[in-house]
């Protein structure tokens, strides 16, 4: 089964040695899927296991806890913080 959109405009060329590609076109007949459809399923699938991985942030739990208490503890009076604060920004408002 091909998952290939028949309206995707983006071509994405690759290098690929002898062997890469024999491994790939085995895996993607022995899947019944075009070449095409199994990069793209495959690629996919990795880039959202690495963008997952990107947006969690994994602490110990000694880490996690001293976060927690320096969330938990007095405000400090920051002075120069307050003084920029209060100044208008350079940055322009869309």
């Amino acid at each position: 089964m091909s998952v290939v959109d028949e309206k995707g405009r983006g071509r994405i060329n690759l290098r690929v040695n002898p062997d890469q590609e024999a491994r790939l076109r085995a895996a993607a007949e022995a899947n019944g899927e075009t070449l095409t459809g199994f990069l793209l399923v495959a690629g996919t699938e990795r880039a959202e296991e690495v963008l997952e991985r990107s947006r969690r942030i994994a602490v110990s739990g000694d880490a996690f806890d001293r976060f927690v208490d320096a969330l938990d503890a007095d405000v400090e009076p920051m002075p120069i913080l307050t003084r920029y604060a209060k100044e208008p920004s350079s940055i322009p408002s869309r």
